[in-house]
């Protein structure tokens, strides 16, 4: 039976900071949509929350990030050792790999070709929308200015996606609310949902509400099973390979596509339709990133492609 869940932006924001969430529970829940067992109800209010403070939260990771160091300072009694020599050797390395990796999560950051970034919007992708209405805002304002639950800060913005639910979900089906947004717990009990909340949802919409603060509990209680191999994200940077908007964009998906092998037919041939068809790709067809792959994937698997798709690509770039 499919589930009809709600994540908030909290939520979502959390694969962008420190966090045990694991981005494979997003490839879950992906794979899960698309073979019919859960539908995700996206507010267009919580969309634009996330776009909104995306950056506020990747500025903020990488600034812990920056400051935080190795201890560097050892007695001078430990310096005849050859231990120290390798703990020395060892925290320069270290600091220089952390120079790099801040360096190329900075572009990629500018760039929304974080992996984060491509599994999210891939999830947006699938997602049920719901539409800001003008009766959704008029009762989102009424509902903060009577004082009911949710809302703090004088923001809109959870009442908002609360109303976006209640009028937009199916009655007299259940919902899982995933979230950890102090204005859905319960005062008495922060592992319980809002009393008021819930009971306003079951005799609106005759239906119950179960609520967890990580979707990685969410997927043990239902889901324990589930593994995502590297195939679902194989098919996740392929879309994202059609879809690249610029040179910069198209080059981090394929500098991804290059760390897999053992293609199936029909990736093979999706990636060489990518290449031949999308014009951010040719046109950098010589980038030793872009020529790379195209020797590697596409030229060294010619005889499993179909033979007009390489047509057309060798047409593209080698005649």
């Amino acid at each position: 039976m499919r589930k009809n869940i709600y994540i908030d932006t909290n939520v979502y924001l959390t694969f962008y900071h420190f966090s045990n969430e694991d981005l494979k529970e997003l490839k879950k829940l992906i794979a899960l949509i698309n073979t019919g067992n859960i539908r995700l109800y996206l507010p267009e209010q919580t969309k634009n929350e996330f776009f909104r403070n995306r950056e506020v939260k990747i500025s903020d990771a990488l600034s812990k990030l920056k400051g935080g160091s190795l201890g560097n300072q050892f007695p001078m009694i430990s310096h005849s050792y050859d231990e120290f020599k390798v703990m020395k050797k060892a925290i320069k390395q270290y600091e220089k790999n952390k120079v790099e990796l801040l360096k190329k999560i900075q572009h990629d950051a500018e760039n929304e070709s974080l992996l984060a970034d491509d599994i999210l919007l891939q999830l947006f992708s699938v997602a049920t929308e719901i539409e800001t209405t003008d009766e959704i805002l008029n009762k989102a304002i009424t509902r903060y200015n009577v004082g009911n639950p949710p809302g703090k800060d004088k923001s809109y913005g959870d009442a908002i996606n609360w109303e976006s639910l209640l009028i937009s979900t199916p009655n007299s089906e259940d919902i899982y609310l995933i979230s950890d947004d102090k204005d859905f717990y319960s005062n008495l009990n922060e592992k319980k949902f809002n009393s008021f909340l819930l009971k306003e949802w079951n005799k609106e919409k005759n239906s119950d509400l179960y609520f967890f603060k990580r979707l990685s509990t969410f997927f043990r209680e239902h889901y324990p099973d589930i593994e995502i191999t590297s195939e679902t994200e194989k098919e996740i940077i392929i879309k994202n390979l059609i879809d690249a908007n610029n040179f910069d964009n198209a080059k981090s998906v394929v500098r991804k596509l290059r760390n897999f092998d053992n293609f199936s037919v029909q990736q093979l041939n999706d990636i060489t339709s990518a290449f031949s068809s999308n014009n951010q790709i040719h046109w950098i067809g010589d980038d030793w990133t872009i020529r790379g792959a195209r020797k590697e994937i596409i030229e060294g698997n010619q005889d499993k492609i179909n033979a007009e798709i390489f047509e057309q690509y060798d047409k593209r770039f080698n005649q």
